[in-house]
């Protein structure tokens, strides 16, 4: 008992879970006259996915469309009637190769006797035994009433001016890769003290101890 119950309670909640993921707008595309499981059971076009990217840097453009007055074809609308109909009865022809048993009768024959002429009948064969081909129908099944559907005509088909959506170019992807983010202006330099050209010798305020003592163009000082 405590397994069946575990049970229906899964099922009841993987129902609650289907009938909450059902779009409304699957429940308006059925009919009013629709029963409930159908309107629960009716399935909803997906919309079509868009494809992969072939690679980054490509934007997906939408397709374009347009609204376009046209003449469209209105197909005719039908009905099933049902008609009470009798149908006959149906048979089959048969051929047998059956045994007619010899015949039997009284035939009547005149002899001459005594000076006259007498009549007399005698129990004769008049025909032999044969075998001979007999056709005959056999029923294969009674008549009968009978319920036949057909199709009756309730509006014609006709012509009529509908706006219809027409597409102008198709969804496509485009390759768009990413602008360039401009380098920000140098800001102005300060306004510095010239540097005085060098004509020679070491710059001023080089220290004996400084890396660039050793100048190349000059000789060490003389030690004192």
């Amino acid at each position: 008992m405590k397994r069946k119950a575990v049970l229906t309670s899964l099922t009841l909640g993987v129902a609650a879970m289907l009938s909450a993921a059902t779009p409304a707008r699957a429940l308006e595309a059925i009919p009013a006259g629709g029963s409930a499981a159908q309107r629960m059971m009716m399935p909803m076009p997906l919309p079509r996915p868009i494809p992969a990217p072939p690679g980054p840097g490509w934007v997906w453009v939408p397709p374009v469309y347009q609204t376009v007055v046209r003449e469209v074809w209105v197909p005719p609308t039908y009905r099933t009637v049902y008609d009470r109909v009798w149908t006959g009865p149906v048979y089959k022809t048969v051929t047998e190769r059956v045994w007619a048993p010899e015949q039997y009768g009284w035939r009547k024959l005149t002899v001459f006797e005594g000076g006259q002429y007498v009549e007399r009948y005698e129990w004769v064969q008049t025909s032999p035994g044969h075998y001979e081909t007999c056709t005959r129908q056999v029923l294969v099944s009674q008549g009968d009433w009978s319920y036949v559907p057909r199709q009756e005509e309730i509006t014609p088909g006709h012509y009529e001016r509908r706006a219809v959506q027409e597409m102008v170019t198709p969804g496509h992807w485009e390759r768009r890769d990413p602008i360039p983010v401009p380098m920000p202006p140098m800001p102005p330099l300060p306004n510095l003290p010239p540097v005085p050209p060098v004509t020679g010798g070491r710059p001023p305020g080089l220290e004996p101890f400084s890396p660039l003592w050793d100048w190349p163009a000059d000789s060490k000082p003389e030690k004192k």
